[in-house]
């Protein structure tokens, strides 16, 4: 699933793990690179740092995921690179930092997680394996609403991102994948600051992850809880097709110079 989001692996390096994730057309938003379209090399790299020092027979399952957006879109740049560590882990999981830089070694973004290893329940799911080679880097989209397959419509102060279809973007675990959910938080996140008018523009996106996701269509739901001239914050609720709620996201906007 990742290599649809243009990341192509990880390498050890010492005690850090780097991925490069290829950009393209596929990101774009409104006004230059989406910052959603982040959370999958956030996630997986970050992540994998975690699974790779959990042993045999156990699962790594994201329970919050934050980044903060250093230089603001659009990003010129070929690829983007993360670099992760673990300042802290044992059995039962851990925490996990990462930097993100472009081709010329400037901080794009910085993030961390903290991971919960489980008992696996079963082996990988072999969708996911597949689905990796199936499809070039962004299927030709020409953004990255078109890309995930998500729909926005807006209802009085609530903006909705609806992922109709959840299966092309499920983990191996056979769940929704949590840089997806974060991606659809922060792209109703940054709808809602921009149908209200504002300038600002995604700077942070917190996510905590309640429950895993295995139904077949979620929503990502955003209302603005404060719009200033240069600073908000916007509420996400995330639930699945049945109602239940599956993540809490806070993305924050800032103003930056042109």
């Amino acid at each position: 699933m990742e290599r649809r989001f243009g990341v192509l692996g990880c390498r050890v390096q010492g005690s850090f793990l780097r991925t490069v994730m290829r950009t393209g057309p596929w990101m774009d938003g409104s006004d230059g690179h989406q910052a959603g379209a982040l959370a999958v090399l956030l996630d997986h790299s970050m992540a994998e740092t975690i699974y790779n020092a959990a042993g045999p027979g156990r699962w790594s399952l994201t329970t919050r995921l934050a980044y903060d957006i250093v230089a603001p879109a659009p990003w010129r740049t070929a690829a983007l690179y993360a670099t992760s560590w673990v300042p802290r882990s044992d059995r039962s999981g851990g925490f996990a930092q990462c930097e993100v830089t472009d081709e010329r070694g400037e901080l794009v973004a910085v993030g961390s997680t903290w991971v919960q290893n489980v008992a696996a329940s079963g082996p990988l799911h072999p969708a996911a394996a597949d689905a990796a080679t199936e499809d070039a880097v962004g299927s030709g989209a020409a953004n990255f609403t078109d890309h995930l397959g998500a729909r926005l419509t807006v209802a009085g102060e609530d903006t909705r991102a609806e992922l109709p279809r959840t299966e092309p973007w499920n983990n191996g675990y056979g769940t929704l994948h949590g840089g997806i959910w974060a991606g659809l938080a922060e792209l109703a996140g940054s709808a809602a600051l921009a149908h209200h008018g504002s300038d600002l523009r995604t700077a942070t996106v917190s996510v905590s992850y309640l429950r895993r996701t295995d139904r077949t269509s979620v929503a990502a739901v955003a209302r603005p809880v404060h719009l200033g001239q240069s600073f908000g914050v916007v509420e996400v609720t995330g639930t699945d097709n049945s109602g239940r709620r599956c993540v809490s996201a806070t993305v924050t906007g800032r103003q930056h110079a042109r």
